[in-house]
């Protein structure tokens, strides 16, 4: 497979992609991904509601026609916003139709960039079926998989579950760089749990792999662990040991968010945050590290990171 069609390709992890693909000599064509809405809170919701945009199937399988591969990274992403109607329709509405814009369009392969959010708060990560959302994203990237899933076989679809993934652009990562770096910096316990957070450079290689692979990929593929553990990431990225918080009290502080949490998005993806950082999660070994796939970029590139994410932070209080 060498022809591959990317949407959301000027997004943080779509502009990726296509930079990883076209140096790898595939043949890249970017398409502008349409801004949608939807009001449904069910999967039955969103398939109704697709039915009025035959219209804008009808424009995608024209874009796609000719390409043997997907990529779909549009999408909104932000645990703590925007409103309903534009999450649903970005994450789960428009991932359906692109689904049957392929089918039309003859594409062999179809790779949504999902997120490993749609299983929440599990004790690991895996590459099961099983949905918890736990937020309004969560929701409606777990929407936007149960859409996918019962499509069919044409194209084969692969839902991408990536996890939180850091690059020196996005505010995510700036904060925790800043997090890091600052006398709050802390852990639950000894810190040496799992954490799954990814480098971008990693996932862009990822889902490279998957959308070329000669054989067919499993339906659901998890981003593969770096390897990280709560206190070794604010380590590398603080440059110093965290303060240890007892595990009971860092676990009773993070179930009191996640109740207030039940009643406002904003407050469910804040203290999802915290919960991570403390926490972390652990995940199994997926279909990735099974064919012996490994992330390019280590323990360095992350060092960089920290040092790129400091300078942009030092030139903006100073400006």
């Amino acid at each position: 497979m060498t022809s591959i069609a990317v949407l959301g390709a000027t997004g943080f992890v779509g502009s990726a992609v296509t930079s990883h693909l076209r140096q790898c000599g595939a043949d890249v064509r970017i398409i502008r991904a349409p801004r949608l809405v939807a009001a449904g809170t069910s999967a039955e919701a969103i398939i109704e509601e697709a039915s009025a945009y035959d219209g804008v199937v009808a424009d995608l399988t024209r874009f796609l026609r000719g390409a043997h591969c997907v990529v779909n990274a549009a999408g909104l992403a932000g645990a703590t916003g925007p409103a309903w109607r534009a999450l649903c329709g970005a994450n789960a509405l428009l991932p359906l139709l692109v689904q049957r814009a392929c089918r039309r369009a003859g594409v062999e392969r179809l790779v949504h960039v999902s997120s490993a959010a749609v299983q929440g708060r599990v004790a690991r990560l895996d590459e099961s079926p099983n949905l918890f959302p736990f937020s309004a994203y969560s929701r409606s990237k777990a929407l936007g998989e149960e859409c996918l899933r019962r499509l069919g076989s044409r194209p084969h679809t692969v839902l991408f579950r990536s996890a939180s993934v850091h690059g020196p652009d996005r505010s995510v990562t700036r904060g925790l760089a800043r997090f890091a770096a600052s006398g709050l910096a802390s852990v639950a316990g000894a810190g040496k749990n799992p954490t799954p957070q990814v480098l971008l450079g990693n996932v862009s290689a990822a889902i490279g792999y998957v959308a070329v692979c000669p054989e067919a990929p499993p339906e659901i593929v998890l981003q593969p662990s770096e390897g990280l553990t709560t206190a070794g990431l604010l380590r590398v990225l603080g440059g110093k040991e965290p303060r240890h918080v007892p595990t009971v009290l860092a676990r009773s502080l993070v179930d009191t968010a996640g109740g207030i949490g039940a009643r406002s998005s904003w407050v469910a993806g804040h203290a999802r945050r915290l919960e991570m950082v403390w926490f972390g999660q652990a995940q199994a070994e997926g279909w990735l590290a099974g064919k012996g796939w490994r992330a390019p970029l280590g323990v360095q590139t992350w060092q960089e990171l920290a040092v790129a994410v400091g300078s942009k932070h030092r030139r903006g209080t100073s400006a």
